[in-house]
């Protein structure tokens, strides 16, 4: 989740909350990835009923150098439109497409995926090398075991994290 959290940053982390109410697109959740319990933390992309595409070519003026960003329609409609996302290293460092029926990365075109209920879409800060959904698909809510509060340790980068996420034009 760099640059947002380092390794050996402590964090508060609300366990119940996501029993009352799913995360929301933006937030910075705790999940299992595998079945023997190592936890990690990512941020929530798409909600259920939304429809999400990363489009690894894509150019934002005529020109422009082709980069990957993430597309999405939230509740599954209307225009596609572009997250614009401060919080993430500089560079994916691969021109990744995506989304199969999982949430997987797919060949060398975007194609788009509409979130099934109960099902999230989640992505680490550093593209270049998070293992997110992109690698094993959509995350079950009940793989998620809490939301980021704040960070109170190291001291001098103590408070709540970036999150919620802004959308332009695509």
């Amino acid at each position: 989740m760099e640059p947002t959290l380092r390794d050996g940053d402590l964090l508060v982390v609300d366990r119940l909350g996501t029993r009352l109410a799913p995360p929301a697109r933006g937030d910075i959740v705790v999940l299992g990835l595998n079945p023997n319990g190592l936890a990690g933390v990512k941020r929530v992309i798409g909600v259920p009923g939304d429809a999400v595409e990363i489009d690894g070519a894509h150019v934002d003026s005529p020109g422009g150098r082709p980069h990957p960003v993430v597309l999405l329609r939230p509740g599954g409609v209307g225009p596609w439109r572009r997250l614009v996302e401060p919080y993430i290293a500089s560079d994916w460092g691969r021109p990744d497409f995506c989304c199969d029926l999982n949430g997987l990365v797919t060949g060398s075109r975007p194609q788009s995926l509409t979130i099934p209920a109960g099902e999230f879409f989640v992505l680490g800060d550093n593209r270049g090398v998070s293992i997110d959904s992109r690698t094993f698909g959509l995350l079950p809510n009940d793989r998620i075991f809490g939301r980021v509060i704040t960070r109170y340790w190291p001291f001098d980068r103590a408070g709540e994290p970036m999150s919620g996420l802004t959308m332009a034009p695509s």
